[in-house]
């Protein structure tokens, strides 16, 4: 490598990193887009404020993430450490040594906030609806079970009626799957898509601008449709109330597995939230 490219700017190595992430040239399995929009986030900001990838500047933008927001801090770990293994593999010589940094990887130090919702949560978020798309968010994510950003990446080909599934082709790690339709999903399809704005895009999901929802714009819409009904709700905890509900009516936990997308079923089984009350209730129908 040239003089002038060791002492190019590590900024101008995020294009080809986005790249080798992007097409698998880091260990060989591609990253998912919006695992790539969030590495690049945490990066991109990192490099703003510091300039270079360093152990000092590394431990000094942590010091200044509270503990509590794990999540974030876990995020910047991650990114910042795909970003160095990127430049070292390109032959750069970084001012860091990434066995020492590994001591400042963040770690857990509060049990992991879990939130679900259950079948009378569920009954009320859909009384509360006042829109076809409002009832269609609740149905939809409560009883496929899709993440968030699966359902925002819909689209209107991916809806098959007559075999009565949904394709999800952008879906964690870039995988597809496929998951079946109840009746009061298809319902619920059917109506939205008659209320749905008149638009050229091929997203189902639109908000009333005639613009694709992203997550966000799911999340927010179930924080208000929640504050209505009375329900903590998020697109997760209807994910996990699709585990949970679905389990607690004796549904084999590989389908519900299958269904999430899950690559351990132990994972799957994490999601499964069944109360002490609900517990003993079961138990005494077990005659």
């Amino acid at each position: 490598m040239s003089e002038s490219e060791v002492m190019k700017p590590q900024k101008e190595y995020v294009p080809g990193w986005e790249d080798a992430m992007r097409f698998g040239l880091l260990g060989g399995r591609p990253f998912s887009e919006i695992c790539i929009k969030t590495y690049l986030f945490y990066t991109q900001g990192f490099l703003e404020q510091y300039g270079e990838l360093t152990v000092d500047n590394l431990k000094q933008m942590l010091l200044s993430i509270p503990v509590e927001h794990f999540a974030k801090r876990q995020k910047l770990y991650q990114a910042l450490a795909s970003f160095a293994r990127y430049l070292e593999q390109e032959g750069l010589n970084l001012d860091i040594d990434w066995a020492q940094a590994r001591k400042f990887r963040p770690k857990r130090h509060l049990p992991e906030k879990k939130h679900t919702v259950d079948q009378k949560g569920l009954d009320a978020l859909l009384g509360a609806c006042e829109s076809p798309l409002e009832h269609l968010l609740v149905t939809l994510l409560s009883q496929t079970g899709l993440r968030v950003n699966e359902a925002a990446n819909l689209k209107l080909a991916d809806i098959d009626f007559d075999q009565q599934s949904l394709a999800v082709r952008l879906a964690k790690w870039g995988k597809t799957r496929r998951v079946g339709l109840q009746s009061k999903v298809i319902e619920a399809l059917q109506g939205y898509l008659v209320y749905r704005p008149k638009t050229e895009e091929d997203w189902l999901l639109i908000n009333r601008h005639g613009n694709r929802m992203d997550r966000y714009g799911i999340r927010n819409r179930l924080d208000r449709l929640g504050q209505r009904a009375q329900v903590k709700v998020t697109p997760h905890a209807l994910r996990r109330a699709f585990v949970t509900l679905n389990a607690n009516k004796g549904r084999p936990l590989v389908m519900l597995q299958i269904a999430c997308g899950h690559n351990d079923i132990a994972t799957t089984r994490s999601y499964c939230m069944t109360t002490e009350d609900e517990t003993i209730e079961a138990m005494q129908g077990w005659d």
